[in-house]
């Protein structure tokens, strides 16, 4: 019985997450960067009832991205780990991209539906 050699020239496992957590970081990143684009201003005669739009798209952001970008990393990490034991992709970029674009756009997809 030989043993199988080392998979030496695949993508390996801990820079593939590195990107993947890159992917998601960009993603947040964006996020803030948006928030910071909008006004911190309640128009005058609404009183306080109403809220600006920062906070409006900050709130929105809390109760429906983050669970959404919650249930994207749980399958990209698994989608993840199905790349590094089932392909034979060698470049960790190209795995960890996989593994987050595809979740990541049904996330954005969910979350413009809604």
């Amino acid at each position: 019985m030989t043993l199988a050699p080392p998979r030496t020239d695949l993508a390996d496992g801990r820079s593939s997450l590195l990107v993947l957590a890159g992917w998601y970081v960009a993603v947040v990143a964006v996020f803030g960067l948006f928030l910071g684009t909008l006004s911190g201003s309640v128009p005058a005669d609404c009183g306080e009832v109403c809220d600006s739009e920062r906070s409006r798209t900050l709130l929105f952001g809390l109760y429906v991205a983050l669970p959404a970008m919650f249930l994207a990393l749980l399958v990209s990490l698994s989608t993840l780990a199905m790349l590094i034991s089932r392909t034979r992709i060698r470049s960790s970029a190209v795995v960890g991209t996989l593994a987050a674009v595809l979740p990541l756009l049904a996330c954005g997809l969910l979350v413009t539906i809604l």
